[in-house]
């Protein structure tokens, strides 16, 4: 099978001669290429640009032999367009200038011609797709209505996010509205993209982990099933990444997307039992990747051996890590893990 033909049919929960890999931020600070880059364009001027959008998320598929590539953006796209006002300092992750604390914030938030604002992420997928022609798999993605929400209130990064899941108590209201309103954007944003030449859509909820199952249930529910039953009329994959999200398996179940990425805590066989319709993606520990050659051939051989003794076998299965790759990741580990992927056959 060709690359593109080989992560189609996992996306479609279909046989396959080995799974598909692709890895969450392969197009990162650890691949010189993109580190030159960014010495001469800032971080939003690169989302901003095609060309230069897709210079970076050419950079991995020129080193590994992965099956598809990601649009390179960021999920905090949607808040910047609506005002929030969105920088990067260095080594602090980001900032917002206007955080989201009270209804009259919420009403200052521009919704008026905010796809205009949005239009150079779908324009990257576009220009991403057109010098690819069809040679491998191309994601988009967003970030999920509760991440985008807990950043929002909080206004940045954060161990706990303790305002953002204060205010589900102290003013609910106020919470859904905020979140509807990100499910509706993001849905539009993940059309944009789908329309310009994804195959599929990755929904980031980064920050889910955080909730028990009440509050994801109660919370996270219904904004994310707002988005995807927008987005999946386009005919093509939503995938749901939450982090820390292994106690979250059966609320997970009914939500309406077609495919789960899981985490580094999270195996294989405990999520199809939990998740027995839907594509699985994921898994290894961006961690692995820091210790020697051997560890990371045999816990990835481990993996593709736990997905082949799956009900159904490797069909409906994506090698991915459990969270985007780490700056300083040696890039021999990578092509190990790629290799070993590469090398499998049930």
């Amino acid at each position: 099978m060709d690359k593109r033909a080989r992560f189609l049919a996992a996306l479609a929960r279909q046989p396959v001669d080995r799974p598909p890999v692709w890895l969450m931020r392969q197009a990162g600070r650890y691949l010189p290429g993109y580190r030159a880059v960014r010495a001469e364009h800032g971080f939003w001027d690169v989302c901003h640009t095609p060309e230069l959008s897709t210079r970076v998320a050419l950079e991995p598929l020129k080193k590994f032999p992965l099956d598809a590539a990601i649009v390179f953006s960021d999920i905090l796209i949607v808040p910047e367009a609506l005002g929030a006002g969105v920088t990067f300092e260095k080594g602090e992750g980001p900032v917002f200038e206007r955080t989201m604390r009270s209804r009259d914030d919420l009403k200052q938030w521009n919704t008026t011609g905010l796809m205009e604002r949005l239009a150079f992420m779908p324009n990257a997928v576009r220009h991403l797709a057109k010098t690819l022609a069809g040679s491998h798999g191309i994601l988009g993605f967003a970030g999920a209505p509760f991440t985008l929400f807990a950043y929002s209130v909080e206004g940045g990064g954060s161990d706990d996010f303790r305002h953002a899941r204060a205010m589900l108590t102290t003013d609910p209201g106020l919470a859904r509205d905020a979140m509807n309103l990100f499910a509706d954007a993001i849905a539009e944003l993940c059309l944009a993209q789908l329309a310009a030449g994804a195959d599929a859509v990755q929904l980031f909820d980064t920050w889910g982990g955080l909730l028990d199952k009440a509050d994801y249930r109660a919370f996270a529910v219904p904004a994310l099933n707002r988005a995807a039953a927008t987005i999946r009329k386009a005919g093509k994959p939503v995938i749901l990444f939450i982090k820390g999200g292994m106690h979250l398996l059966e609320v997970i179940k009914d939500i309406e997307v077609d495919g789960v990425s899981l985490d580094w805590r999270t195996s294989y066989s405990e999520a199809r039992a939990a998740l027995p319709g839907k594509l699985l993606q994921g898994q290894l520990d961006p961690v692995l990747l820091f210790g020697s050659e051997a560890a990371v051939r045999e816990r990835t051989r481990a993996v593709l051996d736990e997905i082949n003794r799956l009900p159904g076998g490797p069909g409906g299965c994506i090698v991915n890590l459990g969270h985007g790759i780490l700056p300083q990741t040696p890039e021999t580990n990578v092509a190990a893990l790629v290799d070993e992927v590469v090398r499998w056959r049930a």
